[in-house]
């Protein structure tokens, strides 16, 4: 597969080059040259693969590797992740079952696998394997018997995992809509609730830091997406002068195509994780809580009862006094909980 970049689709690159590079030599984020597409008959048959296998596949298509089911499961064992049935056709993805209880431990391995060497996981490969699990992911639940298209929920943060939710929708996988949730730092929502984002805001420090992003460095690609190479350059003008950044009509009906944002404060994402544990017993993290809250308002506004999987990336010991707090037991309970 070739690649091109957000700032320049005239001159492909290696798949090596988008593994190896956090960047193109133009400073743009890598991207697929031409969309691949699976038909429903190669859908339903990388579906049917077991977990290790399907996200396998899809990582081989990307890079043009040759993993084996047997190196990802090397990698990162055989089921880094669990589905929880919450009830009400909501499923978390605790994508954090690994020795540093987060996702992007998941993303280092499988990425240093593809490369055969240690070294930075580039902005590309976290797309791309992110994308590979949900394929695995959306397997497992075809497999339980699961036949409708699936919401995704998940934190905006960088960007790059409503990215991966993105493309797998383009490739095929049943995406129904993408929920991207943020936390006081709001750009994403008042530019797609409103139409415009400002590009100096500056960032306010909460319990999420992830998602304590302004102008959120994967948002690029779906600029690129929506508008080519020129909208990318207006945007990226917008952002050097810190001015605010107004997409036409047209390109904003493409950036809101299947993306709904939502906004949770602190005080709810403590509050969420409160009442959901008196009700489910269930601790949620800050981010998992985010999410959650996002959902909510989601299905709220938009009366929607699709199945939704929250994307779960960082386990509650990450934030284990804001937890403990939360639901009135120790730290050291919130350890037993995993």
């Amino acid at each position: 597969m070739l690649y091109v970049t957000t700032r320049c689709d005239r001159d492909a690159f290696t798949a090596h080059r988008a593994l190896f590079e956090n960047r193109g030599p133009d400073g743009g984020l890598y991207l697929p040259f031409r969309t691949p597409k699976f038909s429903q008959e190669e859908l339903d048959t990388l579906l049917d693969e077991p977990f290790s296998d399907c996200v396998a596949d899809v990582l081989n298509l990307l890079f043009g590797t040759k993993i084996t089911a047997w190196d990802v499961e090397y990698a990162i064992g055989r089921r880094p992740f669990a589905l929880k049935n919450l009830g009400h056709r909501v499923m978390i993805a605790e994508l954090w079952r690994n020795p540093d209880w987060q996702f992007q431990r998941t993303v280092q391995d499988l990425t240093r696998t593809l490369r055969g060497k240690d070294g930075q996981c580039g902005d590309w490969p976290r797309v791309a394997v992110g994308a590979a699990v949900l394929f695995g992911l959306f397997g497992e639940l075809k497999q339980a018997g699961n036949s409708h298209d699936v919401d995704i929920c998940g934190i905006s943060g960088d960007f790059s995992m409503p990215m991966s939710a993105w493309y797998a929708r383009q490739w095929g996988l049943p995406v129904g809509n993408i929920v991207c949730c943020c936390n006081e730092n709001n750009g994403l929502w008042d530019l797609i609730c409103h139409g415009q984002m400002r590009t100096d805001a500056v960032s306010t420090p909460t319990a999420t830091s992830d998602a304590d992003v302004t102008v959120p460095v994967g948002l690029e690609r779906l600029v690129y997406q929506a508008g080519g190479v020129e909208e990318v350059r207006r945007y990226l003008d917008l952002c050097r002068q810190g001015r605010m950044y107004a997409p036409s009509d047209a390109v904003l009906a493409k950036l809101r195509q299947g993306i709904f944002v939502s906004v949770v404060s602190s005080q709810r994402v403590s509050s969420t994780i409160s009442n959901f544990y008196r009700t489910t017993r269930y601790p949620l993290s800050p981010y998992t809580a985010l999410c959650y809250g996002g959902l909510l308002d989601y299905r709220a506004k938009t009366g929607e009862t699709r199945p939704c999987l929250l994307l779960a990336e960082k386990a509650p010991v990450w934030d284990r006094e804001t937890v403990a707090k939360a639901i009135g037991v120790s730290e050291a309970e919130i350890e037993k909980m995993m």
